[in-house]
């Protein structure tokens, strides 16, 4: 057996943390896995040089790193997060949200094709009396200006925002100060996106590497089972998100009945799931079969099939209903594939 670690949940209750403890570590006696609940809000600028030491640190597959960031994406990030809204005639008044017009600050897209992408800042009012919006009005123009250099990577270019001083100039002086504090977030946005990977695609870093090297299982929203075998990894996993000051807790998960059916439960819903949606569009495919369709519903098949066959191996259970299932989708992609003149039963 492995020696014991702390658990990353602490109780007050003394004896039910030295029973969580015994069951820390991947040989841990009675552990089935842990469940897995995971955090990314506001973290830590990190570039894609530094993740990727840390993921050959830590023996992470690389492939799940972020690509490096993108100046494309990250304006169109950093303008989309610019907005506002408050009362028009002070932004300190108690019933704006019943009476009176307020004010909102948004961007809207005017251009996007090959070389450019131009939005503007625009000002737009509500009475919410009768709930009547007034006209915009554009406060500032944002420009992205895509390189047309080969050397410089996908998605490079430079930013312009370009104010609208007379608009801005008309207007009473803390509305100013909000415009001005906005237009100074888009570039300071742009400019932080533009050099470090963002909290978004660390969330799906993390989410990925769970969902699929991992085998997880979720069992609720934002909360996955992951089987023992994996337990060293998901350490470094967790290990990884607190250096970007992200949060990952495992939450050890006895091996009893109830836990597997918990567990199982969760398996069996995703799947049904899947193979509900699968055997809907292979039944719409079924009147126009197309190759490249067709292939493609077979690989989801593929994949719900090893998915059940993992989890059935791995977990020493049977999945009575799932197995139902998948003969039922089977036998309909088995149809599907002679309609389409490509059949081949021994992939089935």
């Amino acid at each position: 057996m492995t020696t014991a670690e702390t658990p990353d949940l602490i109780t007050r209750d003394t004896a039910f943390d030295s029973y969580l403890r015994g069951l820390g570590g991947e040989d841990g006696e009675g552990l089935l896995g842990h469940l897995v609940i995971y955090t990314i809000a506001d973290v830590d600028p990190i570039g894609q040089a530094e993740l990727r030491d840390w993921f050959d640190e830590l023996e992470l597959s690389p492939s799940y790193l972020p690509g490096p960031p993108r100046q494309m994406d990250a304006f169109e990030k950093a303008t989309s997060a610019a907005k506002a809204s408050y009362p028009m005639g002070g932004t300190r008044r108690r019933d704006h949200g019943k009476h009176g017009q307020s004010v909102t600050l948004m961007m809207r897209g005017v251009v996007r094709d090959e070389t450019r992408i131009i939005r503007h800042l625009v000002r737009e009012l509500a009475d919410h009396d009768n709930e009547e919006l007034s006209y915009e009005v554009c406060l500032a123009e944002a420009q992205f200006l895509r390189s047309a250099d080969p050397a410089l990577p996908d998605g490079a270019g430079d930013m312009t925002l370009t104010p609208d001083e007379a608009e801005i100039g008309r207007l009473p002086a803390d509305e100013r100060d909000i415009i001005t504090g906005l237009l100074s977030q888009i570039e300071t946005d742009f400019e932080s996106r533009s050099r470090y990977i963002g909290a978004d695609r660390l969330r799906k870093m993390l989410r990925d590497y769970i969902e699929i090297e991992l085998n997880a299982v979720r069992v609720h929203a934002g909360v996955y089972f992951v089987h023992r075998r994996h337990a060293p990894k998901l350490a470094a996993l967790r290990t990884l998100a607190a250096r970007f000051s992200g949060e990952l807790t495992r939450i050890p998960l006895p091996d009893a009945d109830e836990m597997r059916t918990m567990v199982d439960g969760a398996f069996e819903a995703k799947a049904q799931a899947d193979l509900e949606s699968l055997a809907r569009d292979i039944a719409r495919a079924q009147s126009d079969p197309k190759a490249y369709q067709v292939r493609k519903l077979h690989q989801r098949y593929l994949a719900v099939q090893n998915a059940a066959q993992d989890y059935q191996t791995t977990l020493e259970t049977h999945l009575s209903a799932t197995e139902a299932t998948l003969s039922l989708v089977q036998a309909q992609m088995a149809s599907l594939l002679i309609a389409a003149g490509t059949a081949d039963q021994e992939t089935l």
